[in-house]
């Protein structure tokens, strides 16, 4: 059976009503202002941005943010916030899974959280996000470390990864050219399966380009 893609459009108006998922995005924001020290002249990419929740954590610690994501839903939902909340620096970028990727130049900050186990081909999105970067812009890169494909409630979506180790993820990022590589732990996201508690740890991986 042909495995689909994920629809993140019909969930986009609810996504934000889990409260793992807030925590998540709050960690991941937290670590990389504490680690990565953002500045307030810097021009930030948050690659698989959602509804913003890490770009929303971050954006009052930059100049500007440029929010990418696949799902029209998703950047709806942000671009509501982003109104309703009177902020101005974030601009949303709409990307086309089935077209050559385009991002922006210049980027001295480049986010991205839980979105790498959803992408093929990781070793050309690395080279892509190492071109667009400026000289000793960051990288950071939150994702699911190596789990037994029970993560995702819906097993009838096609997930290329399941999840990276350590090393694996690092290599990454050396293969792109980053320097400084470094992996932390964010937090272990709790689930219910077949009646017990089963933990799946997030990590972020940054490094300098």
């Amino acid at each position: 059976m042909n495995k689909k893609r994920p629809d993140f459009n019909s969930r986009a108006a609810e996504w934000d009503n889990l409260p793992r998922r807030v925590l998540l995005a709050n960690a991941v924001a937290d670590l990389i202002i504490k680690e990565v020290h953002p500045e307030p002249w810097m021009r930030m990419l948050d690659y698989g941005c959602g509804t913003g929740l890490v770009t929303l954590g971050l954006q009052q610690v930059v100049k500007e943010v440029i929010a990418a994501d696949s799902s029209i839903g998703m950047l709806e939902q942000l671009q509501t916030k982003a109104e309703e909340a009177q902020i101005a620096n974030i601009h949303t970028l709409l990307i086309d899974l089935d077209q050559k990727l385009k991002l922006p130049q210049g980027i001295d900050l480049l986010v991205s959280s839980m979105t790498m186990h959803h992408v093929p081909d990781l070793d050309e999105l690395f080279s892509i996000f190492r071109l667009v970067m400026n000289p000793d812009g960051w990288l950071c890169i939150a994702d699911l470390e190596t789990e037994d494909g029970s993560f995702h409630d819906d097993q009838s979506v096609h997930i290329p990864h399941p999840g990276f180790n350590i090393d694996e993820m690092e290599l990454y990022f050396k293969n792109a050219g980053f320097r400084d590589v470094k992996t932390l732990p964010v937090m272990t996201i709790k689930k219910e399966r077949d009646g017990s508690h089963c933990g799946y740890p997030v990590n972020l991986t940054f490094g300098r380009s």
